[in-house]
């Protein structure tokens, strides 16, 4: 009995350009799949990556958005596959339009190269964006574009539909990836991150990091709320 967890999709021809692009990206460069290892490690330890049941974010989701942060690195360490030209691939067509990418990483070996941040740096730095610096009131994570839009140029700023975390989808750009999140699990998210900066400020231990959490009891389908971390004096570094 191995308790192993996957995803299966049928005729979702879709999901097998998610899995390329990423699987591209991680081949860029040798910081990425151990990045991307650790957050996914303690986004699942603090009961933060169940999209279909515990009202947080899917695995896909934590992967775009740390794939947008080495991207906007300074210097960048991955760059923007769908901006590189690429036209010899063949198209991609999503609610028609192309949404192909640039698939020859072998030559990009090198991309990252001018940023010597370590993997620790990395991590302490990710979890300070999403705690203290990101505005999740105003911004829209894309890794499409590489960059932050903003909800107003989506129209994902209105109350209809509106949703406090926003990360576009690669693809299909019309779909927030982030709508599997309500507010109240947003502001739970929000916690769990300056939680996370915290312990990295203070003794960088990932054990204390990755410290299993457990539902209050009752089980609370809002269980966010309850989340009572200590963080009036949130530290910036």
């Amino acid at each position: 009995d191995r308790d192993l967890a996957c995803d299966i999709n049928v005729n979702n021809t879709l999901a097998l350009h998610n899995t390329r692009l990423i699987r591209n990206y991680v081949r860029i460069d040798p910081r990425v799949r151990p990045l991307a290892m650790v957050v996914k490690h303690w986004a699942r330890r603090r009961v933060l990556n169940d999209a279909a049941k515990g009202g947080t974010i899917s695995t896909y989701t934590w992967t775009c958005i740390i794939l947008n942060f080495l991207q906007m690195r300074k210097p960048p360490i991955l760059p923007v596959l769908h901006n590189l030209p690429h036209d010899d691939v063949e198209p991609i067509l999503v609610n028609g339009e192309d949404a192909s990418f640039f698939e020859n990483v072998e030559t990009l070996s090198e991309f990252g190269s001018d940023n010597k941040e370590s993997l620790g740096g990395l991590l302490f730095e990710f979890f300070k964006r999403m705690a203290f610096e990101f505005d999740y009131d105003n911004h829209v994570i894309s890794l499409r574009q590489g960059k932050y839009l903003t909800k107003a140029e989506k129209g994902w700023d209105t109350c209809k539909g509106w949703k406090m975390l926003c990360v576009e989808e690669p693809f299909n750009t019309a779909r927030n990836l982030g709508n599997s999140a309500d507010d109240v699990s947003v502001n739970g998210l929000r916690d769990e991150f300056r939680r996370a900066y915290n312990i990295l400020y203070d003794s960088a231990s990932l054990d204390k990091l990755c410290e299993e959490y457990h539902f209050p009891s009752p089980y609370n389908n809002y269980y966010y709320q309850n989340r009572n971390y200590n963080n009036n004096n949130n530290k910036r570094g």
